[in-house]
């Protein structure tokens, strides 16, 4: 009898699982996969980082605290696969044409994340962390199963039972007595957590709905990891442009290039990788594709469109197969119930846009830890968290959809972005404090500031009267624009922590409320 049993092993499960096991409970992670494997999901934020540091100390998990800021990443771990993140920055491109920008900075915006790299969050080369954190909880004594296909999920009063069998018949298995000759294994388990992410084994098993529709980001992605990208940063310098360089490089950070009708994700590793992904609403992917689906026509398609993007890629080539999935949002009808529970990212998941999915499920991790060590399960907490989970997932739909209503106008844009940044900065300003109180106990900061209602409702004001004014438009009267950026501005003013949102700044903000110093 296992007292919690996890399916899938990305660095959430297995963190979850070493948490527990470190506590003394009995653990069996199962994955249909093997480590190492390529994964999506790569680019950290401060909410990340803090929730990495209140983890390694609430649960003493000294090996894990070093993941928390670049430097002492480096410092501790140069083996493990990553790369900078100063902040965020945002290019708008126009088809056909070479980038250029204005000495205000109007058609770029950079936002940093922290004040010098020691400091500043990472990008994650899964394959590399999500191996570590798995051969952690291993070290703790969790009994792992890799290359296993669930089969059958079943639950007789407060036990589950899960029927499981091997993928690959040479997989070795942490218990010599467990082989057989048929492969097929089944356990009992008090607890049973879904950290399988889009797999949704668990959802599937007990019947759950899909929500999928009542979400308004509806976005596709195609996506891969490249060798020598050439520097942004670089090109620009050569045609005598120095604003990508400060208050950072650019190229250190969660790099977007915003399209006609979408945007592009580059995010810098070491020794020249890069994961690039192309985005766009749903809509827009449907008949790109040709009747043999060659993606690397596809991409091709979408690079030649914008010259500057694709000066980048002259030199360069793709590591794997490049992939498409043509949505990715998606969100389950519950996140929790009688003894199961999911991480966030795999009761729902948004889009890229903002980076939100580490943090997220590491927010899970540490409120599921919470509730099956300290609260033994307590129903109404363990109820509360699977709300909370849905509506977290909602309020993210909410800032990432506005954007996408905003993008072909980008003064719209920045503005749309600041809903992220004000509800990110005004979290990290929470967990500050808890962290310089030396408060390891109790309830962490709502995610993203997700219970703060005036907030909210200050956001939910302006995204209703932005749709009202981009549906059907080509391009927004200037008067309206102007309006609403003014509304917006004023409406938001009790959150704006970090002074954003000032035109002086001309789209370059050099620190932010969470960043101390």
């Amino acid at each position: 009898m296992f007292d919690v049993t996890i399916l899938g092993s990305s660095f959430s499960g297995s963190l979850l699982a070493w948490i527990l096991a470190s506590r003394g409970m009995r653990v069996l992670l199962i994955d249909r996969s093997k480590h190492p494997r390529f994964a999506i999901g790569e680019s950290s934020t401060p909410v990340a980082d803090y929730l990495v540091e209140w983890i390694s100390e609430r649960w003493e998990l000294a090996a894990l605290k070093p993941l928390a800021r670049w430097g002492t990443w480096q410092a501790t771990y140069p083996q493990l696969g990553c790369g900078k993140k100063r902040g965020f920055t945002y290019f708008s491109h126009t088809q056909g044409e070479a980038f250029r920008d204005t000495e205000t900075n109007s058609r770029s915006l950079m936002v940093a994340a922290s004040v010098d790299d020691r400091s500043s969050d990472t990008h994650w080369i899964r394959a590399d962390v999500d191996q570590f954190l798995f051969q952690q909880a291993e070290r703790a004594g969790v009994e792992c199963r890799e290359s296993c296909q669930v089969e059958s999920i079943v639950k007789k009063s407060d036990v589950w039972e899960i029927c499981f069998g091997l993928l690959d018949i040479d997989n070795p298995v942490s218990d010599a007595s467990d082989r057989s000759k048929d492969s097929a294994f089944a356990v009992r388990s008090k607890w049973l957590i879904d950290a399988t992410g889009t797999g949704g084994a668990l959802a599937q098993a007990i019947g759950l709905q899909r929500r999928d529709e009542e979400l308004r980001t509806r976005s596709g992605a195609l996506f891969c990891h490249w060798e020598q990208v050439a520097s942004w940063d670089g090109i620009q310098q050569e045609l005598g442009n120095l604003s990508t360089v400060s208050p950072f490089y650019s190229d250190d950070s969660a790099q977007h290039h915003l399209m006609d009708r979408g945007w592009m994700w580059m995010l810098r590793f070491q020794q020249g990788l890069c994961s690039v992904g192309m985005v766009q609403p749903q809509q827009y992917w449907q008949g790109e594709l040709s009747p043999g689906g060659d993606l690397q026509a596809m991409w091709d398609r979408q690079l030649d469109r914008f010259p500057s993007i694709r000066q980048m890629f002259t030199e360069s080539r793709p590591t794997r197969s490049i992939q498409f999935v043509s949505r990715l949002s998606r969100l389950w009808s519950q996140a929790s119930g009688d003894r199961w529970a999911m991480l966030p990212t795999t009761a729902g998941f948004i889009d890229p846009l903002h980076s939100t999915g580490i943090a997220h499920a590491l927010s899970g991790v540490q409120r599921i830890a919470e509730l099956l060590i300290e609260k033994c399960g307590d129903s109404d907490a363990w109820k509360q968290y699977g709300y909370d989970v849905i509506d977290e997932t909602m309020w993210i739909d909410e800032m990432v959809s506005a954007c996408y209503d905003a993008m072909p106008d980008f003064e719209l844009f920045c503005m749309t972005a600041n809903f992220y940044f004000l509800s990110a900065i005004d979290c990290e300003g929470e967990f500050r404090k808890f962290h310089e109180a030396g408060n390891r106990e109790g309830v962490i900061p709502s995610f993203l500031s997700s219970k703060k209602i005036g907030l909210r409702e200050a956001v939910r004001q302006s995204c209703e009267q932005l749709r009202k004014m981009t549906v059907g438009q080509r391009q927004v009267a200037s008067c309206d624009k102007l309006d609403w950026l003014k509304e917006t501005r004023e409406r938001l003013m009790p959150w704006n922590h970090a002074n954003l949102m000032d035109d002086l700044a001309c789209n370059r903000y050099s620190r932010s409320a969470a960043v101390k110093g």
